[in-house]
């Protein structure tokens, strides 16, 4: 976040991501949005009083079973830590000091795995509980474990302004909002490689990683 502030980045929400695109209206200068998955604990300790200092914006996807308790849902992989994930008194306060919330479903499923009616209650549920907790309309849904498919996508639709995916790659305006990629940060956990964003070698470390991502699934 330092870098980010320190580079004169633009940290932007992804309704202006989403107005952008439809638009066809260049993003802003240097501009990124940050998101979170699941809504863990640490979100409210260690990001959201770092995000305060900058000013930033962000938005959190919340999967809504399991608020209050800890992320060992259904088919979590047991070498995955357990951590604790947000209370509802901890997410109110943040969305009314300018972090947005977004679905992730209710109980975590991959939804390209479940009926059709099963993925649509995850979807729609999780909006709705967000929405009578906080008061406010929801309108971002990210995919547990990016499973995606056009009848999904088509659900999203009438509920939701965007989705996001777990495509790594950076949105343009060709991107499909119902669809949007995203840069995961682990990549990033053990380097100073996030100092190239914006630049040729950012780009090649990035197709290095989907590379990589690609070669896992034939292993």
């Amino acid at each position: 976040m330092q870098y980010l502030s320190e580079f004169s980045f633009n940290v932007i929400s992804l309704e202006e991501i989403v107005s952008c695109i439809h638009e066809n209206r260049h993003f802003p200068h240097r501009s990124v949005a940050i998101t979170f998955d699941d809504g863990f604990k640490n979100n409210y300790d260690i990001a959201y009083p770092v995000l305060k200092v900058y000013g930033f914006k962000a938005t959190i996807f919340l999967v809504t079973g399991y608020c209050g308790r800890n992320n060992r849902w259904q088919g979590q992989p047991a070498e995955i830590p357990e951590l604790d994930l947000l209370q509802w008194d901890e997410i109110k306060v943040m969305a009314s000091n300018g972090i947005d919330f977004g679905a992730h479903t209710v109980n975590h499923p991959n939804l390209a795995e479940l009926t059709l009616k099963q993925a649509e209650d995850e979807i729609v549920d999780s909006k709705k509980e967000i929405e009578e907790r906080l008061g406010k309309n929801i309108s971002h849904f990210a995919y547990p474990y990016g499973g995606e498919t056009g009848k999904l996508r088509n659900i999203l639709k009438d509920e939701f302004q965007c989705a996001v995916s777990t495509e790594l790659n950076v949105a343009t305006l060709g991107s499909d909002i119902y669809s949007l990629p995203r840069i995961d940060m682990y990549y990033f956990s053990r380097n100073n490689y996030f100092t190239c964003v914006g630049t040729s070698n950012f780009s090649h470390y990035i197709r290095y990683r989907k590379f990589l991502r690609t070669l896992r699934t034939f292993i």
